[in-house]
């Protein structure tokens, strides 16, 4: 039996009769509306003496549930009443909903992918009607939509009685305001909300709807945790969580979720269009007819085409246009009567017969001269060169790859006035890869191939876009920096399918689509880097480190040169201890991770990073924490400037293997120049490793790079 302080209490015109539910500090009724005869759900959220009285919130409280009530929308759970009595209660009298919370529907795991978009739809077109009225919701989270008994969705309680709560928060002291799973990393900074938050918390819904659970979840241990990854941590590709989750869904829900508010969807309906359209849905943000699968209707389409022609004519399609519907009834004023023909003489049958042969005969002669002029006449157009011959299996050194000059003749003709050679990056947010994609340009206008950069920016949806729209913007050839291979299988696939010459800087591909690819030692690199990191404990910690690793477990390549580097760490310093394996890659995602182990007190010695662009983002985040150079040692591959700087002054960076850079750049072009040309190629190109850059070689360099003074001293 329930015993509570508001069962059997009149709240002005209601009569609570029993709890059925809570929600942070509120709890919510069923209560009978006297005047009317009718039972409604009765928020009620107990105040402070102190908050009741208080002028202000009661002004703020009015003025924002008068608004939201005037918010009449099919989706929107309607407000009856609001209002604070007696200074201690605060309440809200809704209509009431017998189909419980998507809350309460998510405990059951994922949701099927159109029963969500269903749910997402219903409550977009709410949501963008609020936002229409300036309206932001604020507090958008499971618990905060509503099911009737149809299983219709219904948006409530948009931020009110989180203006209540977090004002009895914060009179406080050392409260954390609640849990915020569904948060946008710009309302927990605390700064100027504009309807893209909104859009962040619908896309961190979308992803606990499909995924089962949300990106980033709480417990009461982990708030502040919780908090930190909203704001700088990228969320794990839903699609890791729940494989069925196809590419085109998983890049809407990390679209709404950027960090940056400008990357997110301008408006919830745009949202849920491409949310309907990557489900192949034909449904508009603003119809209210429910939604028809694209397969389905094809699937009606086929059946109807089927029919007879006797079939349509007796029963035709009643629901296409009077016009598109073959008329085939027998009308007076179409019809018309002809004479019985007479029989023909044989002098008109000859006559006839005659006439065909002439007609076949001039037709024939006009064929046979368009054939000829089209084949011996008319120049071949220039383009009609013969695909690549890929040997599968082989492998070439570098410099095989050297284009003779009547191959780079043919590659122009290849090209023509308006082909080019695109180049898909990984990213430009290193001076490895800017370096990389300026030696390639560079390259490729020497031998006059038009060559257009598609920068992916280290993202692995945007990757496939930008192939995409490199195929639109009339790519002849592909180079591409995969990010994920398993990710991009079908784009491949169509651009094997179509005849595009492709070219992989990656040793990991497993399937080159009928490409190349160039290929590093990629375990020999990182053994080479984690010995030389091995040394520099062994010197600096007498071999007792505690290391972190940066790796990208979504590359291959990488993954090989991450075990190169933790067996090469551990041959050379055996007692030294691997304390994290957290995501490198990039400077961003190099910050993101450190300052993350910093903040949770991970206590660590060194690290080994899969890269120079990454132990640039620890340093940011050792800098941050005002940790000193001494008390942390890297070792890092590529050899980029920076870091040949850093390790001069031993500033954190204490070793970089070299990679050859230059030799990858002038390799690509090179082969793909000759593919172009129609040459047979090895399927991979081997470029041979670097050597290891520490301080002493870094000496030894600059002595070599500095040139001798003249006696005049120039």
């Amino acid at each position: 039996m329930q015993t509570d302080q508001f069962i059997g209490r009149r709240i002005r015109d209601f009569v609570v009769e029993e709890r059925i539910g809570r929600g942070g500090m509120a709890l919510v009724y069923r209560a009978r509306q006297l005047s009317v005869n009718r039972d409604v759900a009765l928020k009620t959220i107990s105040l402070d003496a102190n908050l009741g009285e208080n002028n202000e919130f009661r002004r703020r409280f009015e003025q924002e549930a008068n608004l939201i009530a005037s918010l009449e929308h099919i989706h929107i759970l309607p407000i009856y009443d609001y209002g604070i009595v007696d200074n201690e209660v605060a309440f809200i009298a809704m209509r009431l909903l017998r189909g419980g919370t998507l809350s309460d529907f998510l405990h059951g795991g994922t949701v099927e992918f159109d029963r969500a978009a269903d749910i997402f739809t219903q409550i977009a077109r709410g949501l963008g009607y609020a936002h229409s009225k300036g309206v932001i919701h604020r507090d958008l989270k499971p618990s905060n939509i509503l099911l009737d008994e149809s299983g219709n969705a219904y948006l409530t309680d948009f931020g009110l009685a989180k203006l209540v709560e977090d004002s009895l928060e914060l009179t406080k002291s050392g409260n954390i305001l609640g849990t915020p799973v569904y948060m946008s990393p710009e309302q927990l900074r605390g700064v100027a909300l504009d309807p893209r938050s909104d859009i962040y918390s619908m896309g961190v819904i979308l992803y606990h709807m499909t995924a089962g659970r949300p990106p980033f979840d709480s417990t009461e241990n982990n708030v502040v945790s919780v908090i930190y990854h909203h704001l700088e941590t990228p969320p794990t590709p839903p699609h890791e969580i729940n494989p069925k989750i196809p590419p085109a869904l998983e890049a809407i829900i990390l679209k709404a979720l950027s960090k940056n508010p400008e990357d997110r969807y301008s408006t919830i309906e745009e949202m849920a269009s491409a949310l309907n359209s990557a489900l192949g849905r034909r449904v508009t943000i603003t119809s209210s007819f429910p939604a028809v699968s694209a397969n389905a209707a094809s699937e009606k389409e086929a059946d109807s085409s089927s029919q007879t022609a006797s079939q349509a004519a007796v029963k035709p399609d009643s629901q296409r246009p009077d016009s598109l519907i073959p008329d085939t009834t027998p009308s007076s004023e179409t019809i018309t009567l002809s004479p019985t023909p007479k029989p023909e003489t044989v002098s008109q049958k000859r006559d006839v017969k005659l006439k065909r042969e002439v007609i076949i005969g001039v037709s024939a002669f006009i064929l046979v001269t368009l054939i000829f002029a089209v084949y011996f006449l008319i120049p071949r157009s220039p383009t009609q060169i013969p695909p690549p011959t890929v040997i599968a299996g082989e492998i070439g050194s570098g410099e095989e790859s050297i284009p003779t000059s009547s191959e780079i003749a043919l590659a122009q003709r290849h090209l023509g006035d308006d082909g080019m050679i695109a180049y898909i990056t990984c990213t430009l947010d290193s001076e490895y890869h800017a370096t990389q994609t300026r030696e390639m340009r560079d390259l490729a206008r020497a031998y006059n191939l038009r060559f257009r950069i598609y920068d992916s920016d280290a993202d692995r949806y945007q990757q496939i876009t930008q192939i995409e729209h490199a195929r639109t913007d009339g790519a002849m050839g592909m180079i591409i920096c995969p990010l994920d291979q398993a990710l991009l299988a079908n784009a491949l696939t169509s651009l094997h399918e179509s005849g595009i010459p492709m070219l992989f800087l990656s040793s990991a591909m497993t399937d080159t689509y009928g490409g190349i690819k160039l290929a590093g030692d990629d375990y020999a690199t990182g053994l080479a880097a984690g010995r030389s990191g091995g040394e520099i404990i062994n010197e600096d910690f007498d071999g007792s480190a505690r290391v972190v690793v940066l790796e990208y477990p979504e590359m291959s390549d990488i993954v090989a040169r991450v075990n190169g580097m933790i067996d090469g760490l551990h041959e050379v310093a055996p007692n030294a201890e691997i304390v994290a394996r957290v995501r490198g890659g990039t400077r961003e995602l190099g910050r993101a991770s450190v300052a993350d182990l910093i903040a949770q007190g991970v206590e660590f010695d060194a690290i080994l990073s899969l890269n120079d662009a990454g132990s640039f983002g620890a340093i940011d985040a050792l800098e941050a924490a005002n940790i000193s150079p001494d008390s942390v040692i890297i070792s890092s591959i590529d050899g980029e400037q920076l870091a040949l700087e850093y390790i001069h002054n031993n500033y954190f960076i204490r070793s970089s293997v070299a990679v050859n850079r230059e030799q990858f750049s002038r390799f690509a072009i090179n082969a793909m120049t000759r593919m172009l040309a129609g040459a047979t190629l090895p399927e991979t190109y081997l470029v041979p490793p670097g050597s290891v850059i520490t301080e002493a070689s870094y000496d030894e360099l600059a002595e070599e790079a500095t040139p001798e003074a003249t006696e005049d001293g120039a």
